[in-house]
């Protein structure tokens, strides 16, 4: 006590200060670079982007050295508000630095890259012909040939969707054996285009008759009247 009356409280009071200083920092400042994912949010019902994003961009991140080992990148993330969109086009969108939830006494260097590009489209629908396929080998062929649905609709881009006019089955391998012949097929996915059916579990039944290129063909040809009803139905 008497040296601290000698001392002073003003001299204590600045030692008390550095050793809680100490205590705080003594741990050191640093800075990390991370990688953490990139979000897109809030994108119009009726708009899709159509192009490639980076799954992530990197950070570099400021602050205490004992917070910045604790982080971890997988609880990270960065987003690109989309809400605005209303056009289609090529758009350059900044990245939201603010959405990065950090610990108290972080904070965000650096963001590289600090923007995107969204290829942006409106969605549309449409109705596309069914167009079967068929894996034969040579000196075989298929006649009157009926596929049930006939048609079918999709939803997409309508940049991807304007480049269609069918829809073709996945190759269909037959039985090499002459007669009639009634099959179900899946068609081509088109789903990396952001292109996808509106009607879910759909089957597509192919029936007609296989033949040789040397044979006489002498069968009936299907009802196409009854056919047509039985697609009504």
């Amino acid at each position: 006590m008497k040296l601290m009356r000698v001392l002073g409280l003003p001299f204590w009071s600045l030692v008390i200060a550095i050793v809680l200083w100490v205590q705080v920092h003594g741990q050191g400042m640093g800075s990390v670079r991370m990688d953490v994912a990139l979000q897109v949010r809030d994108v119009p019902a009726d708009m899709v982007i159509v192009n490639d994003l980076p799954d992530q961009v990197s950070v570099t991140i400021s602050g205490l050295q004992a917070q910045l080992n604790a982080l971890d990148a997988k609880s990270l993330f960065v987003s690109v508000d989309a809400s605005s969109l209303s056009m289609p086009g090529v758009i350059e969108q900044a990245l939201d630095v603010e959405t990065i939830d950090l610990p108290v006494g972080l904070k965000v260097e650096k963001i590289q890259p600090d923007s995107v590009q969204l290829q942006v489209d409106h969605i549309v629908t449409r109705i596309l012909d069914v167009v079967p396929a068929f894996d034969l080998p040579q000196g075989w062929e298929v006649h009157h040939v009926v596929v049930t649905p006939s048609i079918v609709k999709l939803s997409g881009p309508e940049v991807w969707l304007s480049t269609l006019n069918k829809v073709d089955t996945v190759a269909v391998r037959l039985p090499l054996q002459e007669g009639l012949f009634d099959v179900q097929a899946e068609l081509v996915p088109l789903s990396g285009q952001g292109i996808h059916l509106l009607e879910k579990d759909l089957s597509i039944r192919i029936r007609g008759e296989l033949n040789r290129k040397d044979s006489n063909i002498n069968t009936v040809e299907p009802d196409t009247k009854a056919e047509k009803k039985t697609e009504d139905t």
